[in-house]
């Protein structure tokens, strides 16, 4: 999957923004970063990914490296990337929308911006999923099943998910608003969401309320 180029200067036409010795720095930072960092060499060969980075596409971060970028890339972003890392480092910057391939085969559409030599060879990149996709993003490992949640969970959520205030819901179930909350937190703790629209779109995605 990987196969050097053999080239041995450095491609980025701009200069390094931190030199070799302050690696840890950067290796610091990306480990600690609040969003989604992936950095690959000259041959858009992963080196490093975060935990937030493989929460999002699915893949271990020791999995991940090693791999090439090409390699993630959904059938139809993968024809622009020659031209797209090249410009990448002919500016030393850029951004764009692409499809990731997760490991489960879902598709994920994320955009990304990305800063050539930051350490020389070493470029990095900020990965956020487009709007909308909560469902599709990276959940606990566990199996999940259609029918895990109760009826009254599936109500609850179903009505949330129709547009229904709290109250509403409340009303048309002949329930307490504070129940109905309660049943919502319980589906969504059980599907692993932290948000509503996350349970909302992973219930749909699993059977558990209509699509």
């Amino acid at each position: 999957m990987y196969e050097p180029t053999g080239i041995s200067s450095p491609l980025a036409q701009i200069s390094p923004w931190m030199s070799a010795e302050e690696s840890d720095t950067l290796w610091n930072f990306v480990d600690g970063a609040p969003v989604a960092i992936l950095t690959a060499d000259d041959d858009r060969q992963i080196l490093r990914v975060n935990a937030l980075w493989g929460e999002m596409t699915g893949y271990a971060p020791d999995t991940a490296a090693g791999m090439r970028i090409d390699d993630i890339l959904a059938q139809e972003s993968r024809p622009g990337i020659d031209m797209r890392w090249s410009d990448l480092l002919s500016a030393g910057l850029a951004t764009a929308r692409v499809v990731v391939m997760r490991p489960d085969g879902s598709r994920l559409a994320v955009r990304y911006g990305a800063f050539a030599n930051v350490l020389p060879r070493v470029h990095v990149a900020a990965y956020f999923a487009e709007p909308g996709q909560e469902g599709r993003m990276s959940r606990p490992t566990r199996a999940r099943r259609a029918g895990q949640l109760t009826r009254r969970e599936q109500e609850s959520l179903r009505l949330v998910a129709m547009g229904m205030t709290t109250t509403a819901a409340a009303e048309q179930l002949g329930i307490s608003p504070e129940t109905v909350r309660t049943h919502v937190r319980n589906a969504m703790n059980k599907l692993g969401a932290r948000t509503r629209a996350q349970a909302i779109a992973v219930a749909m995605r699993d059977g558990e309320i209509p699509a």
